[in-house]
């Protein structure tokens, strides 16, 4: 009896064994691109729906809605200049694609260019004035600007136009959200939950909520379940670690807020709640690069560090022994917040410490 040894060989005599036959491998449909996206982004992993759809419109570079469709997830994992970007190309295509100029106005408000926003979702609404979305980014953009009772018309308006659309319903409860009603904000949130229940965006507008009113440890599950989603969700990291630091939990701040910046390294408020976690645990010099890097990278972008973030970055001065510095940012903090008595309050004693 013989007996096998190896693949393909016997005592005795070697066996030849057939090459398989290549077999070709099925070539995607952009159809089959589009299925992928909308099962990516039904499981609240936008970043694997927008790279989906990146592979359809390669297929099929001319379809304006396609674009369209990867510019709405990309404002929403914060990539807002992208999406202004691809919503564009969209527009170069079809000029009178109202789906794209309405995601145009949420790219705009997004990046803070709000009265843009505000025009260009006018603009929308009044060529289609039946158009729910519209209305709906219309809401999000007046909220921004501060105008409550013209973004919870257009808010309303969208809710009434399609009682069953996410964005009408998100942007609902965002108008509350931005004044402050955080129990408005958190039902309409719900609601568009409901509809689609695995939306990171509004997941996080929850968490936060829930950190805001002191619900720590449904804050924390939240962020948590955005990160299940999608494990490159800055944001979530970032406020996870926010959360974490105003618990005491320092090490895990510190492990969430590394991993945000890891992921975005541009990402300002992630670098001040982790300069403000070293402040907390005197790493004064970690603390000051922290603060530095982000006042360079808020210099770049146009915009400013908060009164608080220079209050406490000219503390950190002031333990390194570098009080002309201190006294700097202690100056603009009051620039920022000339009427806040405690930060008023807050640079005279510093003021006086450094004198000493």
């Amino acid at each position: 009896m013989q007996t096998r040894l190896g693949y393909g060989i016997q005592l005795g005599r070697n066996i030849r064994t057939p090459t398989p036959a290549p077999t070709a491998t099925p070539t995607r449909s952009v159809d089959d691109f589009i299925r992928a996206a909308e099962e990516a982004a039904a499981r609240g992993n936008y970043r694997a729906a927008v790279e989906a759809y990146d592979r359809a419109s390669r297929r099929r570079p001319n379809d304006p809605d396609l674009h369209r469709r990867a510019a709405r997830l990309l404002v929403f994992i914060g990539q807002a200049e992208k999406a202004e970007q691809r919503v564009r190309k969209a527009l170069e295509i079809d000029p009178g694609h109202l789906p794209s100029r309405a995601v145009l106005c949420m790219a705009l408000d997004w990046q803070k260019r709000i009265a843009e926003a505000i025009a260009e979702c006018q603009a929308v609404v009044a060529a289609d004035p039946n158009y729910a979305t519209g209305y709906a980014y219309l809401a999000e953009a007046l909220a921004d600007s501060g105008d409550f009772n013209a973004a919870l018309a257009a808010a309303q308006t969208a809710v009434d136009l399609e009682p069953d659309n996410a964005d009408a319903l998100r942007n609902l409860g965002y108008v509350y959200d931005v004044f402050g009603r955080y129990d408005m904000a958190r039902y309409h949130y719900e609601r568009a939950l409901e509809r689609s229940p695995n939306m990171p965006h509004v997941l996080s507008a929850i968490g936060r909520i829930y950190y805001v009113t002191g619900q720590t440890a449904n804050a924390i599950k939240t962020f948590q379940l955005i990160i299940e989603m999608d494990p490159q969700h800055a944001e979530a990291y970032q406020q996870l670690g926010m959360v974490y630091r105003f618990i005491g939990e320092r090490q895990k701040a510190r492990e969430a807020l590394d991993r945000a910046i890891e992921l975005e390294p541009m990402r300002v408020r992630a670098l001040t709640e982790r300069a403000l976690l070293n402040f907390q645990v005197r790493n004064y010099f970690g603390s000051v690069e922290d603060y530095t890097r982000a006042l360079t990278i808020t210099q770049q972008l146009g915009t400013s560090l908060g009164a608080i973030d220079y209050l406490y970055y000219g503390f950190a001065y002031r333990w390194i022994q570098e009080c002309d510095k201190a006294r700097e940012m202690w100056a603009k903090s009051l620039e920022l917040a000339p009427n806040d008595q405690e930060i008023k309050a807050n640079v005279e004693a510093g003021m006086a410490a450094c004198s000493r």
